[in-house]
């Protein structure tokens, strides 16, 4: 699939917002407040929803084009692709966290860490036998593995109109979550108390996945009326509808306040379109700079690494030099450099070979050489997974 650009500048975007979030370099305002929501724009949770929504646009896009070049999705060579390109940052991530913990420069939480490596770590409870300030931004990995491990499964068996019903669903559950699902009493040990109090409700699968699901509605949105997406966006007064939409969250005050994460998406995926049909734009060439878009590249392993070194705040305790600053930040982007080049480079040529849209491609593109078709004409493709398999 050809590479959109300015996508790696927006990935950069995220990194950064998240590593001054835990840094805590910038301090928010009171809860609900007009300074608080001004302070989402430059913190770790605007950085953690442009990504979710940014991962679900692209994961979707290029599951619409699977499907419509070869009628089916490989759902096996889908989670081959997402093994291949968890694991090259997180096993010495994980490595390093118990070795830290067997030394005791981290507090011991065993429990957490196993969560973490199943990917249920945004349903852990707030209480220190869980809690880890090296694993707690892994909550994020969590929902969209639990996301990803139904999404293809539903395109690829189910018809759009029940897709988009069942987005609609999930979306109408997620904003009565934001608002409600905190406020659910329960009892433990003999105390009662708020679901609120125990959990981080808001991380839970729903309602944390409304905006991954709504990049991928932004995805669906470009693939089927790819016209009508640029006209408008191409428009003069396009750019100044995105800004609007991103400005949004500006106007949820109070207790709407919880929807932020809901609200900002829309601006982001708004973004992102624009992005995918003004590819000349300055913006995007400011996006596509060297370091910036460098940075975008390694942005993985920088949000893997950033939890060792910056960790998700600086007052937890126990801790060792590494974690303070100015050693903290280097050190995560030293990490993820040696992260990239030497593991995860390699291992993403390897995951090519199991794109089966690539694969059909590359068929037609043998078949044109040796004559057996016509300049631009692609084969009629199987509709059986199986059979591409072996193309």
């Amino acid at each position: 699939m050809k590479r959109t650009k300015g996508f790696d500048g927006l990935r950069c975007l995220s990194i950064m917002l998240v590593i001054l979030g835990h840094a805590q370099i910038i301090q928010p305002g009171e809860s609900g407040s007009l300074r608080d929501n001004i302070s989402y724009y430059y913190s770790g949770g605007a950085g953690v929803t442009i990504f979710f929504a940014l991962s679900g646009f692209l994961i979707t896009s290029l599951l619409l084009r699977e499907r419509s070049t070869t009628g089916s999705i490989n759902l096996k060579y889908f989670f081959i692709r997402r093994f291949l390109r968890l694991l090259p940052p997180l096993i010495p991530f994980y490595i390093g966290i118990v070795v830290f913990m067997s030394l005791g420069y981290i507090r011991e939480s065993y429990l957490g860490l196993a969560a973490s490596v199943f990917y249920v770590y945004n349903f852990i409870p707030k209480a220190k036998l869980f809690y880890s300030a090296e694993l707690a931004h892994t909550w994020s990995l969590a929902v969209e593995e639990q996301f990803y491990l139904t999404w293809p499964i539903l395109l690829r068996f189910f018809s759009n109109a029940k897709v988009y019903l069942f987005a609609g669903v999930v979306m109408l559950l997620s904003m009565l979550s934001f608002f409600f699902l905190k406020l659910i009493p329960i009892s433990a040990g003999g105390t009662s108390y708020l679901l609120g109090e125990v959990f981080f409700t808001s991380r839970w699968i729903i309602p944390a996945i409304s905006p991954i699901l709504l990049g991928c509605l932004a995805a669906f949105v470009l693939h089927y009326q790819s016209a009508s997406v640029s006209a408008f966006f191409t428009a003069s007064r396009s750019a100044l509808l995105v800004v609007g939409l991103l400005l949004l969250p500006l106007l949820f005050l109070g207790e709407a306040s919880v929807l932020l994460p809901l609200v900002f998406s829309i601006g982001v995926c708004a973004a992102i379109l624009w992005i995918s049909v003004n590819q000349r734009s300055i913006l995007v060439r400011l996006l596509e700079w060297g370091p910036i878009r460098y940075v975008g590249l390694i942005s993985y392993g920088l949000y893997v690494w950033q939890g060792f070194f910056v960790r998700s705040g600086q007052g937890f305790l126990p801790k060792i030099w590494l974690h303070d600053m100015p050693f903290n930040i280097p050190l995560a982007f030293l990490a993820a450099i040696v992260s990239y080049e030497l593991l995860e480079k390699r291992v993403m040529a390897y995951k090519e070979k199991f794109r089966v849209s690539e694969v059909v491609e590359n068929a037609a593109v043998c078949l044109q050489k040796d004559g057996g078709l016509s300049e631009g004409m692609l084969p009629e493709v199987p509709k059986s997974a199986s059979v591409l398999e072996k193309v």
